[in-house]
Formats: C-alpha cells, sequence, structure tokens
C-alpha cells in the first residue's frame, strides 16, 4: 500500500535534492551497472542535503516514536493526525514494510548499522559455503575416484552386451518393423532362374554367409542351366548352384565368381521359442518387381504344421503365418520381432479365388543344417531310425510323459531294428529332447549325422527303457 497527502520527508528531501548527481538503491544494494553512473568518477561521500548519516539518524528516531505497523490505509489521513505510538514497532522487529519506511542510501555514503552488519554476516557465510561445498567436492572426487581395473572391466562388460546384441538374442519390441526391414533387406536378394539365356522365374533368397552363400527353395531354381542373384542395392551377380534337396526344399546357391564384395549375412534365430500370436515379419522380392525386396507384416499363426509341397514330399514342423507372401517370394525370410531370420518362405495356400492369406515356411534350424551339409557334402545327408509310426495316445503314454509316438513298423535289418525296437514300443524321448509327435520325430531323425549314436527313450509294458542305436543315412 502507498501512502498519499503526507508532507515531504527527510528522504523526500534528500532524494529530491541528489538526484542529479547521486544514484543509490534500496537497502544499501549497490549496483554496480548503473548506465547513470560513470564508473571512472569518484563516489561522493557528501551531498547538499545533508550526509547520509544524519539522514538514518533522523528516520531512526522517528521509528522510535511510530508504531509503523499501524498507518492508516486512507491516503487523506496522515500520520500526524492519526499518531500510532502506542505500538511502537521497528521496521526490523516486522515481517512486512510499508513503502514510507524504505530507506534510501546515497553510494558511498559508508553508513553502517544492522542491516550493514547483518550483509556482513550472510557474506561470511556464503563465502564459506562456496569453500565447504569445494572442499567436500574433492574429497568426495579422491574417495570415490575409480581404480583402472574397475573401467577395464565395465568396458569388457560393454563389449559382450554388444556381441550378443549382434547374435540376435534382443527383446522382443526393442525395434520397430521399419529397423527390422532396414536391417535384414541387404540380406535378402531376388533369384533369377534362367534358362536358354532367358529368365523363365524369379524367386527370393536369404544370405547365411559373407561369402555370399544363399538359401532358397528347391522348387524355386528347378529347369534351369544358369542363376542370377540382385541385391537390395541392385548390385547384380551370376549364381551357381552348390545343391539342393527335396526333401525339405532346400537349396544353396552362391555368387560365381569370387570377389571383394562383403556380402551381409542375416542373424539366424530359433523357431523353438516362437509362439502363436507374436509378429512375424515377411520379406522377399515376389513377381520380379525392381526395387528391392518387399515387406509385409502379420502374426505367427501356428508352429509345428504338416504339408505336403507341390512335389509331392512331405514337409514337417513348418511355421504358418498370416503375412501376406506372393509368388516370387519363396526363398524369403520370415523374420521374428527381433531381427532374426526364423523360417524360409515355402508354401502359399492357393485356391481358385487366389491366396487364402497362409503361408509356411520351412524352420531355419532345418534349412541351416540343410544348406550346411550340401556345402560340405554337396548332398544333404539325413539320418535314419527306419520307424513308421502315429501320435500315441493318452492311454499308451507313460505317467511322466504327456506326447509320444507309436512304433507300428520298424524297417528289416534297419538302425531302429538292430537297435532293440519292436512294434508297440512308444518313443518318448530322442538324445534326451521330448518327441511331441510323428512329425517331431522325423524331423529330429533327419538332422542326425549318419553313423552317430544316438538314445530313444521308449515305454514298453509298463517300463521305461533306453536303447542305444547307431543312425543310418536316409537315401
Amino acid at each position: 500500500m502507498v501512502r498519499r497527502g503526507r508532507r515531504a520527508s527527510l528522504s523526500d528531501t534528500w532524494a529530491a535534492d541528489n538526484n542529479s548527481n547521486s544514484v543509490g538503491t534500496f537497502w544499501g544494494v549497490d549496483r554496480t551497472d548503473d548506465p547513470g553512473q560513470d564508473p571512472d568518477e569518484p563516489a561522493n561521500n557528501e551531498s547538499s542535503g545533508g550526509s547520509s548519516d544524519d539522514f538514518a539518524s533522523v528516520e531512526w528516531e522517528l521509528g522510535g516514536s511510530v508504531d509503523w505497523s499501524q498507518i492508516p490505509d486512507d491516503p487523506n489521513v496522515s500520520s500526524e493526525a492519526t499518531p500510532t505510538s502506542r505500538y511502537a514497532l521497528h521496521p526490523d522487529d516486522r515481517i512486512w514494510r510499508h513503502p514510507s519506511e524504505l530507506q534510501y542510501v546515497a553510494p558511498g555514503s559508508g553508513q553502517t548499522g544492522p542491516l550493514s552488519g547483518r550483509r556482513g554476516v550472510i557474506g561470511a557465510g556464503l563465502v564459506g559455503a562456496v569453500i565447504g561445498a569445494a572442499v567436500a567436492a574433492l574429497v568426495i572426487g579422491v574417495v570415490f575416484q575409480a581404480s583402472p581395473q574397475v573401467v577395464e572391466r565395465i568396458v569388457e562388460r560393454e563389449i559382450a552386451t554388444a556381441n550378443v546384441s549382434a547374435s540376435g538374442t534382443r527383446t522382443a519390441g526393442s525395434f520397430t518393423v521399419a529397423d527390422i526391414a532396414a536391417e535384414v533387406t541387404p540380406s535378402v536378394v531376388r533369384v533369377e532362374v534362367i534358362q536358354f539365356g532367358r529368365v523363365i522365374g524369379s524367386g527370393s533368397g536369404v544370405i547365411f554367409r559373407d561369402d555370399g552363400h544363399l538359401i532358397t527353395n528347391t522348387h524355386v531354381i528347378e529347369n534351369a542351366d544358369s542363376y542370377r542373384i540382385v541385391l537390395a542395392d541392385g548390385s547384380v551377380f551370376e549364381a551357381d548352384l552348390v545343391g539342393a534337396d527335396r526333401r525339405t526344399d532346400v537349396a544353396v546357391l552362391r555368387p560365381t565368381e569370387v570377389s571383394d564384395t562383403k556380402f551381409a549375412p542375416a542373424t539366424l534365430g530359433l523357431t523353438s521359442a516362437l509362439r502363436a500370436g507374436e509378429t512375424a515379419i515377411a520379406i522377399g522380392s515376389p513377381l520380379s518387381l525392381r526395387g528391392g525386396p518387399t515387406v509385409t507384416v502379420g502374426v505367427i499363426s501356428a508352429i509345428n504344421r504338416r504339408l505336403q509341397s507341390p512335389q509331392g514330399d512331405w514337409l514337417y514342423e513348418l511355421v504358418q503365418t498370416d503375412a501376406p507372401i506372393s509368388p516370387g517370394s519363396s526363398g524369403g525370410a520370415l523374420v521374428d520381432a527381433r531381427g532374426a531370420v526364423v523360417g524360409i518362405t515355402t508354401v502359399i495356400a492357393v485356391t481358385e479365388v487366389g491366396a487364402e492369406g497362409l503361408g509356411f515356411a520351412t524352420p531355419i534350424e532345418i534349412a541351416h543344417d540343410v544348406a550346411t551339409d550340401i556345402i560340405q557334402w554337396g548332398r544333404a545327408r539325413h539320418g535314419r531310425l527306419g520307424i513308421r509310426g502315429s501320435d500315441a495316445s493318452a492311454q499308451l503314454l507313460p505317467p511322466s510323459h504327456n506326447a509320444g509316438v507309436l512304433v507300428q513298423s520298424v524297417d528289416l535289418d534297419g538302425p531302429a531294428d538292430r537297435g532293440g525296437v519292436e512294434v508297440g514300443d512308444v518313443v518318448v524321448e530322442v538324445d534326451g529332447r521330448v518327441v511331441p509327435d510323428m512329425g517331431a520325430l522325423v524331423v529330429d531323425a533327419r538332422m542326425l549325422q549318419p553313423g552317430d549314436m544316438t538314445s530313444l527313450r521308449i515305454w514298453r509294458n509298463e517300463q521305461l527303457l533306453v536303447l542305444k542305436i547307431e543312425v543310418g543315412e536316409l537315401n
């Protein structure tokens, strides 16, 4: 609140007389950057209206006889007309001050008193706080300074984490579909099938080695005398057929000429951890479209599907997806939400009206195992047990297992026959792995190395037995 109509006080007169040649602030807070003061001009310790000491003494004398908290708000009433000496309070004893109580102090006046003493105490406290903080920081830095050995361990741990991430063990959902597509697309190629110098068909392929070896489908490369692969960036390479396997519909191509080109192999995952409903990304080159691979998105619809290929062979343990797969995408990549290839797209369901939204992919474990055999041996080497059977019903299973295969026939003088397997046995494990159905037993047998010893756990006459069998080779 501002009082009006009062007579001019000593402070008013002093301020008016010194307005032209003195600069100051309230309560002695100096403003060294005031544009009205020449920094080279010496400060005036005296003014025409009297010294600041005189001003202060008069003001405090008034403060001793007037209750500053009871000054009326009425602008027409003066402090003389309404004496308030009954509640004599010094301004320093209250938490608020009236605007008329503000003391004007001239710069360089040298005024001393309670405020200047208080400023000294505050300044000393601030200086002490700054010094204390600096000392504390120095002590903390010395006490908690990391040793070189600790830093070295941290660096090693970061490197190990980076390697794990590059191996495809990232957390699901940590990357968007666009991120995954950008990472996997350089590993997916278009395969052009050529006969008599003319392109008669096309498909897709997935690079799995940095020397350019790639996996595709057997039905893609049939009836051709040469091949050409086109990378995502448009680079073109002549290719040779390394080998093909009709049983799994897996074939391997490689660039014809050895070059310094470093191909981008895809990160391979596992189908054993897949669940229905997870995100599935199909990347391939449908219809020989130019401009790079096509990306479509869906979900993992089911796993462990069994289906007959167009060539008449039965394909086992297929991964089903509703991600759109068009003709020409066969041999492409089915990718999970972690950016790892979990399957090679192989079959699409088609009726008279077109695709039914069902696509199937060969598990990457099977495709990679067959491709490795083809590169090493020139052909796929499938293991053979010589057993034919069907999924066992719950009444035929041991109490310790909830799935198995009922043996319906055994090849005469075959591996299982020589190992002691009989008709009516229930196979529940192969090398310690549970056998959920006949399809899984076929796949497990094919992935065994011919000549190796394997163990079968069977249920016979209310007993669990373990039989040792030498794996044969499937012709």
